[in-house]
């Protein structure tokens, strides 16, 4: 055994680690290896010892970059990581001594727990919501400190990189499913089908008995394990492809990138009663603006729905889903050394990843 795991099952820690520091918001070259200082848990919190960590588009690309909407909270030099996987390396005072070497995953947002919202288990509209890798040091890093209640134990039967790309993806999607009011026979719609969180709504929902749709402009890297009648945004004819392969046209669409021409095209052609659930907003000009005509909408009996985060009961329930054994494609998730971090964020701010992009985070994943 070595000194560091024997150190870790003993719930002491080094008194520094490597982690991937951002001194400035900028370019992907930011991101750069270095030894700080290893965070000790307080009452009520652990230290994990990370294992691996999803890349986030939506929130690490954007925090580094910027246009985050939280990303002027963050103090420098920080580091960036929300979704991970790994093992409870030190405990607080107050915590359940079992945990200790505990496999978990983690959610990155943390709430008040005391808010009207979160007294009334609606956690994802905390008044005082912060996250993971934006207001507090995330898990770009060998240890991660967060609080208890922000770990999942995990069954047996799951690595921790599939546990990583599932730790916020997870809990999101099925929130999205359950405004969406989706089940068996309903006919989903999917925008951004390339991104992680779209892989995980596609196995969410066929595993729910829906037929999902995608739309993307990478038609070619799509895997079939997920499912997905896939349509090409170049279609000359978008507006008349979805109607066509949906049968009239979604019962609910998921659009967690809101193009505004994408959002031109299956608007108008939506059936009475659809459900358009919306969770991301990211542009490079700026944040993008709908055109929804009202006649339209209430005409038709048309939701328009906007989902933050997710809740503890809804994440309780993803949990469950995944200990009966909710599982995505391996061949969805590709995993990196966390010091190619860097280079990772490029890939992935070009659009040239598909599905999750994971960190490893090991003595080995630190050295390029």
């Amino acid at each position: 055994m070595t000194a560091s795991a024997a150190t870790d099952r003993a719930g002491e820690l080094p008194t520094t680690m490597r982690a991937m520091v951002m001194r400035a918001r900028g370019e992907p070259s930011v991101l750069r290896m270095e030894e700080i200082a290893t965070p000790v848990p307080g009452p009520g919190e652990v230290v994990v010892r990370v294992g691996a960590v999803e890349v986030s588009r939506s929130r690490d690309v954007a925090t580094r970059t910027g246009q985050h909407p939280y990303s002027r909270q963050l103090t420098l030099p920080h580091v960036l990581g929300g979704d991970f996987a790994g093992i409870v390396a030190s405990l607080g005072a107050g915590v359940d001594g079992s945990l200790l070497g505990a496999r978990v995953a983690v959610m990155n947002h943390q709430t008040c727990g005391s808010c009207a919202a979160c007294r009334a288990g609606r956690e994802d509209d905390c008044s005082a919501l912060t996250m993971l890798g934006i207001h507090r040091p995330g898990s770009y890093a060998e240890y991660a400190l967060v609080r208890v209640d922000q770990v999942h134990r995990l069954p047996e039967d799951i690595d921790l990189v599939q546990a990583a790309a599932l730790a916020a993806t997870g809990p999101v999607a099925l929130t999205q499913l359950v405004a969406g009011r989706v089940e068996a026979g309903t006919t989903v719609l999917l925008t951004g089908l390339s991104g992680a969180l779209a892989s995980t709504l596609a196995c969410l929902s066929g595993a729910r008995g829906a037929r999902v749709v995608g739309l993307t402009r990478r038609p070619a890297e799509i895997d079939p394990a997920l499912g997905v009648t896939v349509l090409d945004l170049a279609h000359a004819d978008l507006a008349g492809a979805i109607v066509a392969e949906t049968g009239g046209g979604p019962q609910v669409v998921v659009d967690n990138i809101c193009v505004p021409e994408i959002f031109g095209a299956y608007y108008p052609i939506l059936p009475n009663g659809a459900r358009v659930v919306i969770s991301g907003a990211l542009d490079a000009s700026g944040p993008p603006v709908l055109a929804v005509h009202a006649r339209t909408l209430y005409l038709r009996s048309i939701s328009l729905l906007g989902v933050r985060s997710h809740t503890a009961s809804v994440t309780d329930q993803f949990w469950r889903l995944v200990r009966d054994g909710f599982r995505i494609p391996r061949t969805v998730l590709h995993e990196y050394p966390l010091a190619q971090a860097a280079d990772v964020h490029d890939a992935v701010a070009r659009n040239a990843t598909a599905g999750h992009t994971i960190l490893r985070v090991s003595p080995e994943s630190l050295e390029k």
